[in-house]
């Protein structure tokens, strides 16, 4: 009898044409090689065919999950129509077929509400036993330790869960399948015995801790039946290690990924329609706006209180009077002691204090080392105590920059230390430690036993439900109905149905009904057709009742009846829709016309949901996974048959506080950034391009806008950073995006620096070029002399002081000419000194081991210099991704505004030879100085900022290297930040091309 297992799915045809990267996958992908398969591919990519073909080619029966049922019967659809028999395929677990699809949420059931704390409890156990106790007392043991210390023996199970799911694929099948529910072992039976050797897991980005445990049950069940499973990972967006478990679910049981179809490729092929991304910026109501600073205000009092007397106040004392200081000068990696270095010319370090001859040298030696041990936390408290006990004796010893109020940042980075550190240990403190409690969760932070941490605090949740971005909402569409006419068809999405008032301050409730109230009232947008449907509710616009109503009905078959709604009068709720597929007819009449606009909630329309019709996408979500925001744009990509020439336009709206609101807290301006972190788009400067991130939405001048409303500038403006006014028309989109040409499918990050034009790159250079520059003569016409003088001198004489005198004037001036060289190349050659500074950086990262070395320097492209400034790109094309973003990064770092860095140069100072030195120190005496940062990852180690500092001289120009340790520098380091780097407008940039 043969032993070969059956292959039902070889027989399996496709009769249509494969797109040019399904054909790539295909012809690429070794389904026979007994490793995962793993692909990733924007929506509508045509995922679910090539998953099929991949199962089809291995032959073998095959279960496909999916993440819900919509996109269920998309793959029940797909396989009966590749395998010509509708009995071929099923959708019921209790009846598998060739190829069975199933949800995640039908093997979503284990035996316990932690998926993996048996497995690590095993695991725990046989860490007790290979420590030479039995099974029996180490079982003995945990029940001990989880009476006695639930605490610690749920850090334990926690800590172990997480090695488990690395290892996943690799775990014992029977100890797997221990772990499940009765009824997803018996499921795992029927597949097994059905002979299922191919596992298709489509949107596998949903593989949370019990899904993944049942497959990789799975997995391990077939391989103990003697076949070697194939598992295929499909998905548009690969999950973020921020995502702890997700991600280690991810490698465990797909590994790396073998293909990525980038979301350009499929445009260019013309699979996909052209999009643009789009900002538009809204400030909260007058209203939000009051309730805000108040809550800033409490917020700051009750905090500061806590610090203003008793154990708080000398907490503070403690923090910057360590008992015992430290000696060390510095910290190396991980916070072990640096060896000392020598130090080089110019560079300045800290030495260890000698022993205090009087009290007031003693408080200095401490706030020395409590500044060298922890340089944030030290400034924090500094700044915390000059406020709440300004009379303190030890205020005086402070420099006058320590002096000022703290940031909310650093309060609560305080607060948290301070119960951790002398609230919590204390059993007689538990009344403290839950006050502490009480009070920060009022204001939306939360304090655990790892710190204070934000969860949805009040300035979040009003700015996230903003009015003001519903009424954004309606601009947009009002917009867009202006170019599109007739042809608009939008989706407006939100977290919610309705969001409560959780925190206060919110106009009512927020949510998919407001949005959808304001829609239908507001006189811009009151004539679309549009429709609210959520898992709860359907309403329609009471004046478009009698036109969409009567066409809902004929297309759900059904007959529906509508009821005034009691919030709202401009709406009425349609009832008769449960059970109906609601969903489905409002994406069949959005495509016919009958509806213009859909609103509803991420749960519905943010993934799987497919209406090629869509053209306008409204995110008014918080949401900014990278998963979640690509999912998302994928509603407007799709194709429109009826519209060969669509164009998509996918809206962010944002809430910015004004500067005048006196906040230090933007979290809708990170969302801003997070959700583009990963989009794909047209550089909106450069529409030859396409960029990652949020140049692809805002151009640079309103980048700038942006970062000065974050930084508070006095003449900030929410307005100057919306785009809204400035859309290109989408004739220009779609002809940006070039579908058709060929394209290398090859990502690259660079380094992009801009700066005015006809101004050094820094500004001490020409203060210093001039100085060095007059020694620089002088030093050769005193040689020069002795050399004249010495033909009128004796022979025995003469000849021997023309020598000493030129020789002399040679060592004199060949660095002065050399310095001045440099110097005047800054002033002058603004891009020679930027390649310069580049190659100096690379070559620094090399030595320190932070990227590979290479053969070539960075390159330098001039793509600007006009009367308004010029605008370099600074490439390292033939390194890893990762090596150029770790040099994006170290460029940003010397480039941009100076924050905490370790080390940093003061720019024109210094110099090969004292005489140098002291010329350039006098020179400058009555201009202001000029810093950059070290890079953080060249300042790690001493050893490794010498060096950079050293090759900075040679090639740049003079420098003094400053270490930033101890309270005496803090005047040193508000110096630098007031005048460091020297283009704000520095950043790193993805390329697709």
């Amino acid at each position: 009898m043969s032993t070969v297992p059956p292959r039902p799915l070889s027989a399996w045809r496709f009769d249509g044409t494969l797109r040019a990267y399904q054909a790539d996958a295909l012809e690429r992908v070794d389904v026979d090689a007994g490793e995962p398969v793993h692909l990733v591919a924007p929506p509508g990519a045509g995922k679910t065919l090539l998953g099929l073909l991949l199962a089809a080619r291995r032959g073998g029966r095959a279960v496909v999950f999916a993440p819900t049922t919509a996109i269920r019967a998309q793959w029940v659809a797909a396989a009966r129509a590749l395998a010509h028999d509708d009995a071929a395929v099923s959708d019921d677990s209790d009846d598998p077929a060739d190829l069975t699809a199933l949800t995640y949420q039908s093997v979503s059931v284990v035996d316990s509400s932690e998926a993996f704390a048996e497995l690590a409890r095993a695991r725990w156990v046989a860490d007790l036993v290979d420590d030479d106790r039995t099974p029996e007392q180490a079982d003995a043991w945990l029940d001990a330790l989880s009476a006695s210390n639930a605490e610690a023996y749920g850090r334990g199970i926690r800590s172990r869960s997480r090695a488990v799911r690395r290892t996943l694929a690799r775990q014992d099948a029977a100890a797997l399948t221990a772990a499940l529910h009765p009824n997803a072992r018996e499921l795992l039976d029927r597949l097994v015995a059905a002979g299922v050797e191919t596992i298709v897991l489509d949107e596998c980005h949903h593989l949370l801790d019990h899904w993944a445990l049942v497959v990789a049950a799975l997995v391990a069940r077939v391989r103990a039946e003697g076949r070697e499973p194939l598992v295929i990972g499909l998905t548009a967006t690969l999950p973020s290690p921020d995502d702890a478990n997700e991600y280690d679910n991810y490698v465990s049981l797909l590994g790396e990924v073998d293909l990525e179809v980038p979301v350009p490729a499929v445009v260019r092929e013309g699979d996909l329609a052209p999009y643009r991304d789009l900002v538009h910026v809204v400030a909260p109501t007058d209203e939000e706006l009051a309730f805000l600073s108040a809550h800033a205000e409490a917020l700051a009092e009750a905090l500061r209180t806590t610090f203003a007397v008793g154990a708080g106040r000398a907490f503070l004392r403690d923090v910057l009077q360590p008992s015992h200081p430290a000696t060390e000068t510095g910290r190396g990696e991980g916070g072990v002691p640096a060896p000392a270095a020598p130090t080089s010319a110019g560079a300045r370090r800290i030495e260890p204090p000698p022993a205090p001859a009087d009290p007031v040298a003693e408080i200095d030696a401490s706030l020395a080392a409590a500044f060298d041990a922890d340089f944030a936390g030290a400034e924090a408290a500094a700044a915390m105590l000059s406020v709440v006990a300004p009379d303190d004796p030890l205020i005086a010893r402070l420099p006058v920059v320590a002096r000022r109020a703290p940031t909310t940042d650093e309060t609560l980075r305080l607060l948290g230390r301070f119960a951790l550190d002398r609230v919590l240990p204390d059993p007689a403190r538990a009344d403290d430690w839950q006050r502490l409690r009480r009070l920060l969760a009022d204001f939306g932070f939360a304090l655990t036993d790892r710190g204070v941490r934000r969860t949805r605090d009040p300035i979040d949740t009003v700015l996230a439900s903003s009015l003001s971005k519903d009424r954004g909402a309606c601009d947009i569409l009002a917009r867009e109905r202006a170019e599109l006419g007739d042809r608009l068809r939008a989706l407006v999405v939100t977290d919610f149905v309705t969001h409560g008032n959780v925190h206060g301050g919110l106009l009512g409730s927020a949510g998919a009904v407001r949005t959808f109230s304001l829609l239908a009232t507001d006189a811009e947008t009151s004539t679309l057709r549009a429709i609210l449907v959520t898992s709860s509710t359907v309403r329609l616009a009471a004046r478009h009742v009698d036109t969409v109503l009567p066409a809902l009905s004929r297309d759900l078959g059904a007959q529906l009846s509508v009821e005034p709604c009691a919030d709202d009068a401009a709406c009425v709720e349609v009832r008769g829709t449960a059970g109906t597929g609601i969903v489905g007819a409002v994406s069949r009449l959005l495509s016919a016309g009958a509806l213009e606009v859909v609103v509803g909630t991420r749960g519905l329309f943010g993934e799987g949901w497919d209406c090629p019709a869509v053209n306008t996408l409204i995110d008014l979500t918080a949401v900014a996974t990278a998963s979640a925001t690509q999912q998302l744009r994928g509603r407007t990509l799709r194709l429109d048959p009826n519209w060969a020439e669509k164009v998509a336009h996918n809206w962010t709206v944002s809430a910015l506080l004004p500067p005048a609101a006196g906040l230090d807290a933007q979290p809708d301006a990170v969302r801003l950034r997070r959700k583009h972190e990963w989009l794909w788009g047209i550089d909106a400067d450069h529409p030859d391009r396409i960029v990652r991130g949020l140049a692809a939405a805002l151009g640079q001048e309103r980048r700038a806008a942006l970062d000065d409303v974050l930084a508070g500038t006095p003449d900030a403006s929410v307005e100057r950073v919306d785009a809204l006014a400035s859309v290109p028309p989408r004739a220009a989109t779609r002809s940006a995006w070039r579908v058709g040409t060929p394209y290398d499918d090859r990502e690259e990050r660079s380094a992009l620096i801009e700066r005015p034009a006809r101004t050094p790159v820094f500004s001490t250079s020409v203060v210093a070029t001039r100085a060095l520059g007059g020694w620089s003569i002088a030093s050769a016409v005193v040689p020069a002399a002795f050399v004249a003088l010495a033909f009128f001198l004796p022979p025995v004489v003469g000849p021997a002081l023309g020598a000493a005198g030129a020789l002399v004037g040679v060592a004199v001036c060949a660095p002065l000419v050399t310095a001045w060289r440099r110097t005047r190349r800054q002033a002058r050659d603004a891009p020679g000194t930027l390649r310069n500074i580049a190659r100096v950086v690379w070559t620094a990262l090399a030595e320190s081991g932070r990227v590979q070395p290479l053969w070539e320097a960075p390159t330098l492209e001039n793509e600007r210099t006009d009367a308004d400034g010029i605008r370099v790109e600074v490439r390292v094309p033939h390194a890893s991704l990762a090596d150029q973003r770790t040099f994006g990064a170290a460029l940003e770092d010397v480039c941009g505004p100076i924050r905490t860095p370790r080390f940093v140069l003061e720019i024109d100072r210094g110099g090969a030879r004292w005489w140098v030195r002291r010329i350039l120190e006098r020179a400058g005496r009555s201009h202001p100085r000029h810093f950059v940062a070290v890079p953080a990852e060249i300042g790690r180690r001493r050893a490794d900022a010498l060096r950079f500092h050293g090759a900075w001289q040679v090639h740049v120009g003079p420098a003094l290297l400053h270490e930033l340790a101890g309270p005496q520098n803090l005047p040193l380091l508000a110096e630098a930040r007031r005048t460091g780097g020297f283009s704000g407008a520095a950043r790193s940039v993805v390329r697709w091309s």
